[in-house]
Order: structure tokens, then C-alpha cells, then sequence
């Protein structure tokens, strides 16, 4: 075939390499006005475009990958290009335009991805070479997509027997084998969307899916543009599946893009916030954007770093208050005059606050002095007169407040609060009481099941719960206490269910039953004395034991009235220190 009367450019330096691309170009064109797509003759695209291709080798020994640029016969092999007089275009681009550079090796276990396969991964940036020079979609070979396409050309395995070599005596060097296959995996993912990546071709195949298709490559879509340095492209992630015998191997890689010239390059602009879920806005931290551009962030944690050269950029913070944690960075691809918005949200413990307030009884609303209020979320406070408390370090966040200490006639409270970082809040608490008891004797009532059909009650008054000035204190025992003489008592009953059988002494330390009368229905007085000088202790005033009613269920109680009381020591009342705490029974 003829060589088409149009304008070849090539540039770089290798006069064998420049030949082969001479002859390579010469058989992509028909006539002398209309450029084809190549129709590569014998073995296709892998043996034409080897010497393009970029070489990683992979060492999974050592978890190391090298990409070398093209070599043909010079450090740099060239860039084919088959563009006409207005400028370079429709390129394969060598090593003299482009730097590919690996970071983030991964192999995974075998089987982790693929049965009985180790998947290998990393990322790859490319980078331009050429001043004043943008690469751009490539018009040949035919794209599967918009950008700059990497696509792997073919991957063979370093293969070497394994065996041992001597050491000193004492150690034995042991190289293992390396062989097997190697497959492009779907980490070449296209553009990331669902099914991009696979199989496309490039040249003249007409169906990737035939097995005689040699010229159909998975690949890898990157940046619509790609400007020269200090910028570089967004980070892409390439890999590929093999067999665990294989330790290294080799992929040689193409990278396809038009150029075009890149006039003015101008720098971009990255902004946003830097927040607090729990304390807000954050000021005086430091958003770093790698390549030696920076900004402070404001009150309201605002921030904007303005001269930023196109290219991959991580966004980073720094610089963060005590007790925050800094997040990942953030990866943005900028592009010349760009304005881009990253914003942060950030993890941090809530400042210290304060909460106060006062503490009250719910009965008659005094205040309670001397309890501890405590905060859950930490911090503790004791309550001073008018029961004021002031929690000067709680924590932050959602919590409740709870009162120790409290009289016996007050129930615990849970006063809910959320305390934002470093606020101060009110919190008053009421808690819930009851008047306490007056002083004096306790009157008691205790029921029992004496069988038989039977209930019984014990009606006591307790001469240890109250000590009176005027009456002199007496020693029974080991028991001391003002001392009782005798009781008069009128007790009501539920008579529906019980009736009274018999009224006598207590089990222990009882007066001595007078009388009693139970001609009343429903209620029984009973006259209980003692001669000497009285009782002390827990005294016994009397048993009641009742018949239980055919058919009765259910709760059963007295009502005593104390009709008197008298002491020893001296022989006074003391009816009106009696103070009555009966209790209700259920009927078994």
C-alpha cells in the first residue's frame, strides 16, 4: 500500500523505533485523503505496539511494582502520531510525553476474588511530560469512552526454575518458581459504571467475544484532560488475576490520548467547611492541599485555598482541637480554572459545660440542701442553701440528672438534659416527696395465716421510735426505752370477711388483756395494761384472731383509734405520740 500524501509527525529520538512506526503508519491508511483505522497484518496489535507499550513489572515476593517508560533503542521510545499540519493528534504516546506512576500494591489470598487466582491491585497516575501540552480523548484507536485510556497490552509471567543456592554453612537460600497465568481482572473497570471495563477492541477485530480475537483489551478510562506538570491525572486502580505460582510477572500497558495545545493553565480554587456534628463550626484548623497549598479555616470553619495547580489533589486537615479526630483525606481531580467545594465533617467530643440549677421537694416546694446531683454524662455537684447546684465540667451530649441523698420520704428522679459543647444550661429539679412522719410511738399491725381458717393481727406500738424529755427511760433486757403502762384501743375490720374469735396476748413482751368487746359488728376495743413499771421495746398491745368468712378473698385491713396510752416514769398520756402505721393483708 501506497504511504497516503498527508503529513506524519513523529517526535522522540529513536531512529529503529521511528521506522517501525513509519511502516506501521503506512499500513493505517487507504488513499491519500482519508485516514482508516489500522488493519494490522500477522500477529496484530501486541507485537506492532510493543515497543510503545509502558512495562510494570510486578514482584509479588516483595510486593514491588516498576513501570519503565517504552525503550527502544534510546532511554525514551517515541510517540506515534498521525496528525496533519495543525498540530499533534490521534496519538499512542511513548515515554518521551508520559510517566506512569504505581503506588498502593494489594495481593489478595488465593480465591479472595476469583477460585483458586490471587488478585493483584494498584494504582497508577499518569503524568504529562510535555510543556504546553494537554492530553485529550483519543480519535484512534476508537475509545470505548471519553478520556484518556490505559489499556493492558498483554502480561506474561518472569518465569525461573526456583532452586537453592549455598549459603555460609549454616544458611540455605531458597528462590521459589515462578509460573502460570496471568488475565487482566475487572479492577480495569472502564469508567466504574456497571459493566464498563471489559473487553473492547481497539483495532480491527469485529466481535471480542470470538476466540481467533487477538486485538480486544479490557481498559481503563481516566480524566478528560490531562495538563502537563505540576498536574497529573485523577488515581486510578488496575489489576489483574493469576495463579499462585506465579511470583512476577510482566504487563505491558498503552496509554492512548490526542494532544492538544494547553493553553493558558490556570489555577483552581478548593472550598467548603470543616464542622462538628457535636461542636459545630471549627476554627483554626488547617486544610492542606498537597503541592504546597494550604488555608486556615474561620469562626464559622469556612475556608478556601485559592492557586491550586491542576492535577490529583489530596485534601488533608491539621491542626484539629483536643479531642477531635482528623477524617481521611480527600481526593480531588482539578482541572485548570476549576472551583471545586470539599467539605469536612469531623468527629469530636463535645466540650466540657456547665449545668445548673436547684433542687426542690415536690410536696411543699422547700429546697433540698446537702444532696449530690450527678450528671451522667460526668460531673457531680452537691447542693447548697435554697439547694442551688452548679455541675461546672459535665460532659456534653444527651444525659440525665440524678439526686443521692435524699430523706428517706423522697422516691429518685431522672431529670432528662442535652448539654451542647461548652453551653450552660438550666436544670431545675423537683423531687418527688412525701411530708415527713410526725414524731412519735409507731403503731403497727401484722397479719399472719395461724391456719385452721384463721387470721391473726398483731397490734404493737413501738416505744423505742420516739423518746419523750418528761418520761424516764427504763432498761428490760437489753431493750431501753420510755417505758408503756397500758393501751386502749377500738379497732374496725372488714366484718363481710372475718369475725372475731378470740383476743389475747402477742407471741412476745405483751401487756396483759383486760377486757375486750366485740358486740359491735365489725369492730372490737380492747383495754391492754400492765402493773409494775410497763414494757419497753416493740410492745404487744394484743392478738386479734379473726374466723375467716366462708368465701372470703381478697385485701383485708384494721382502722385502730387509740383511745389512750399511758407511760411510767411518770404516769402520763401519751395518746398523741402514738402515731398509727397499719398495714392491709391479702387473704391466702
Amino acid at each position: 500500500m501506497a504511504v497516503p500524501n498527508r503529513r506524519r509527525r513523529f517526535t522522540g529520538r529513536a531512529a529503529t523505533a521511528l521506522a517501525a512506526l513509519v511502516a506501521l503508519a503506512s499500513a493505517a491508511c487507504s488513499d491519500s485523503t482519508t485516514a482508516v483505522q489500522p488493519q494490522l497484518p500477522g500477529n496484530g496489535p501486541v507485537t506492532a505496539f510493543r515497543p510503545l507499550a509502558f512495562t510494570a513489572d510486578v514482584n509479588l515476593r516483595n510486593g514491588k511494582v516498576v513501570i519503565t517508560a517504552p525503550n527502544a533503542s534510546t532511554a525514551d521510545a517515541p510517540t506515534l502520531s498521525l496528525g496533519g499540519v495543525e498540530g499533534p493528534a490521534l496519538s499512542l504516546l511513548g515515554g518521551e510525553a508520559v510517566r506512569l506512576i504505581p503506588s498502593n500494591f494489594q495481593a489478595s489470598a488465593v480465591g479472595a476474588f476469583t477460585p483458586g487466582l490471587v488478585r493483584v491491585t494498584f494504582d497508577v497516575v499518569i503524568e504529562n511530560k510535555l510543556p504546553g501540552i494537554r492530553f485529550i480523548t483519543p480519535t484512534w484507536p476508537t475509545p470505548p469512552s471519553a478520556g484518556v485510556i490505559l489499556f493492558p497490552l498483554e502480561q506474561v509471567v518472569t518465569t525461573t526454575p526456583g532452586g537453592t543456592t549455598g549459603g555460609d554453612g549454616f544458611d540455605v537460600i531458597v528462590e521459589l518458581p515462578s509460573y502460570g497465568r496471568v488475565t487482566p481482572s475487572i479492577d480495569w473497570s472502564g469508567t466504574g459504571a456497571a459493566g464498563s471495563g471489559a473487553p473492547f477492541s481497539f483495532f480491527n477485530d469485529a466481535d471480542c467475544g470470538l476466540s481467533t480475537s487477538n486485538d480486544c483489551f479490557r481498559w481503563e478510562a481516566y480524566d478528560l484532560e490531562v495538563l502537563p506538570l505540576p498536574a497529573t491525572s485523577s488515581v486510578r486502580t488496575i489489576g489483574f488475576d493469576l495463579d499462585p505460582t506465579v511470583g512476577q510477572f510482566r504487563a505491558r500497558m498503552v496509554v492512548a490520548a490526542d494532544l492538544a495545545p494547553a493553553g493558558t493553565i490556570a489555577p483552581a480554587t478548593i472550598s467548603g467547611t470543616v464542622t462538628s456534628p457535636v461542636r459545630g463550626p471549627l476554627a483554626g484548623v488547617i486544610v492542606n492541599v498537597n503541592g504546597g497549598f494550604s488555608a486556615t479555616t474561620d469562626a464559622a470553619g469556612n475556608y478556601s485555598v485559592a492557586g491550586v495547580a491542576p492535577g490529583t489533589r489530596s485534601v488533608s486537615l491539621s491542626n484539629l482541637p483536643a479531642g477531635c479526630t482528623a477524617p481521611l483525606a480527600q481526593t480531588v481531580a482539578v482541572a485548570s480554572g476549576g472551583t471545586y467545594t470539599n467539605n469536612f465533617a469531623v468527629t469530636c467530643s463535645g466540650l466540657p459545660g456547665v449545668i445548673a440549677g436547684v433542687v426542690t421537694r415536690s410536696n411543699d416546694g422547700s429546697p433540698l440542701v446537702g444532696v449530690t446531683v450527678t450528671a451522667s454524662t460526668g460531673g457531680s455537684a452537691v447542693t447548697t442553701a435554697g439547694g442551688a447546684y452548679s455541675i461546672a465540667a459535665a460532659g456534653a451530649g444527651a444525659g440525665t440528672l440524678s439526686v443521692t441523698g435524699a430523706p428517706v420520704q423522697c422516691s429518685a428522679v431522672s431529670e432528662a438534659y442535652t448539654l451542647g459543647s461548652g453551653a450552660s444550661i438550666t436544670e431545675n429539679i423537683v423531687v418527688p416527696c412525701v411530708a415527713a412522719p410526725l414524731p412519735g410511738y409507731s403503731y403497727t399491725t401484722t397479719w399472719s395465716d395461724i391456719g385452721g381458717g384463721q387470721i391473726a393481727v398483731d397490734l404493737r406500738i413501738d416505744m423505742t421510735t420516739f423518746n419523750r424529755a418528761d418520761i424516764t427511760d427504763v432498761t428490760v433486757g437489753a431493750i431501753t426505752g420510755d417505758p408503756l403502762a397500758g393501751a386502749t384501743v377500738t379497732v374496725a375490720f372488714d366484718g363481710a370477711r372475718l369475725a372475731v374469735s378470740d383476743v389475747v396476748g402477742t407471741p412476745t413482751n405483751s401487756l396483759n388483756i383486760g377486757a375486750f368487746n366485740a358486740a359491735v359488728a365489725g369492730q372490737v376495743t380492747i383495754i391492754s395494761a400492765v402493773s409494775g413499771n410497763g414494757r419497753v421495746g416493740n410492745v404487744g398491745v394484743a392478738r386479734i384472731i379473726f374466723d375467716r368468712l366462708a368465701g372470703a378473698t381478697g385485701v383485708v385491713s384494721t382502722t385502730t383509734t387509740i383511745t389512750s396510752a399511758a407511760s411510767r416514769f411518770p404516769s402520763i398520756s401519751i395518746t398523741a405520740d402514738v402515731r398509727n402505721n397499719e398495714t392491709s393483708y391479702t387473704l391466702p
